[in-house]
């Protein structure tokens, strides 16, 4: 009956198109469409695999009350009034949690119709909008999906079937997704690989100019290090070399004693002349030479009486004064050499040990 009303509507409209001009009608087979998309496919495996669990515990449920009220009929006999009442009341709230169930899941607002929208809502929507745009460049002014049945189409055309053009369109529109989400997942990675490779050569810089600076400082430090032991080479060599000097100088000084003394009269002869120009100070020169036994008075007198001295005298004199400093020496270097040779006998022992 819906078929024959369509019909003439169909019929009107054609004619009211005509009155203004030539019109452009087409079909589609929205089931054939989706059945050709991987995507669909794999959506409606996927809700597929979920509505069979369902349908698993479902069953399970349905035979576990099947169970239960096989027993009851068959102990309903031997069972008081309260035991069967209260067996009954079990089967009846197992029942009612079934029916619960099953409208859960595949109730009008159930779990299955939410996830099916879910997930075949946006493939939909691509092939609604592949419509659309194809309806935008051929400028068709009429679409029936010839798989909607409440149209009530008897027939249509092949030449009106325009659902490979659509799958056409859909199929060009997803490799241009695919080819701008792989140019985006491309620039990411080079742009990852590049902020990499900047990390990696600030690493290598920080890790070069470390090591630099490590090469530096130990430079520096084996520089130091050389300096010090140098400076104590030098002061060490010097030590030896005034300990040699003053070696070869007591060496001479034993061989030639004739030598010493000269050059000590020469130095005594200056210090008088040196003590002839200043008086006081002659004076307290003398007066620590012969110690606060003498007073001044005594001193003068003691140095007038020096001078009435003959010369023979005083040469006699200072030839004395001159041998009593020779063997004072002479015993001091004595003295020092015995010390300076226990010494090294007392090393070379150490060594030794």
């Amino acid at each position: 009956m819906k078929k024959l009303v369509i019909l003439p509507v169909l019929f009107l409209l054609t004619f009211m198109v005509n009155g203004q001009g030539r019109i452009r009608i087409a079909s589609v087979d929205m089931d054939y469409i989706l059945e050709k998309l991987p995507e669909y496919q794999l959506a409606l495996k996927e809700l597929n695999a979920r509505a069979t669990r369902w349908k698993t515990q479902i069953e399970r449920k349905e035979k576990e009350i099947k169970d239960l009220k096989d027993a009851l009929e068959q102990e309903k006999v031997l069972l008081t009034k309260e035991l069967l009442q209260e067996k009954e009341e079990e089967i009846a709230f197992k029942e009612k949690e079934l029916l619960k169930y099953q409208l859960e899941k595949f109730g009008p607002e159930g779990d299955y119709i939410l996830q099916k929208e879910h997930l075949v809502t946006p493939v939909q929507d691509r092939v609604f909008n592949a419509v659309a745009k194809l309806l935008k460049t051929a400028k068709y002014d009429i679409v029936f999906d010839k798989a909607n049945d409440k149209l009530g189409l008897i027939y249509t055309a092949p030449k009106l079937d325009i659902s490979d053009k659509i799958l056409k369109l859909i199929s060009k529109e997803k490799g241009k997704e695919e080819r701008i989400k792989k140019n985006k997942k491309r620039k990411e990675k080079q742009k990852n690989k590049k902020s990499e490779a900047a990390k990696r050569r600030a690493e290598l810089a920080a890790k070069r100019k470390a090591e630099r600076e490590a090469k530096r400082k130990a430079a520096l430090e084996a520089r130091q290090k050389q300096r010090e032991a140098k400076n104590k080479r030098v002061k060490k060599n010097k030590g030896n070399e005034k300990e040699g000097n003053d070696e070869k100088k007591e060496a001479v000084n034993l061989k030639n004693p004739a030598k010493v003394l000269h050059k000590d009269s020469k130095k005594q002869k200056s210090d008088d002349v040196k003590k002839t120009d200043n008086p006081e100070k002659s004076a307290s020169d003398k007066k620590e030479k012969y110690g606060d036994q003498l007073t001044l008075e005594q001193l003068k007198t003691f140095e007038a009486q020096q001078k009435k001295l003959t010369p023979e005298q005083k040469a006699a004199q200072r030839k004395a004064e001159r041998e009593a400093r020779r063997q004072k020496i002479l015993e001091e270097r004595r003295k020092r050499k015995t010390q300076k040779n226990k010494q090294s006998d007392d090393s070379k022992k150490k060594n030794n040990n």
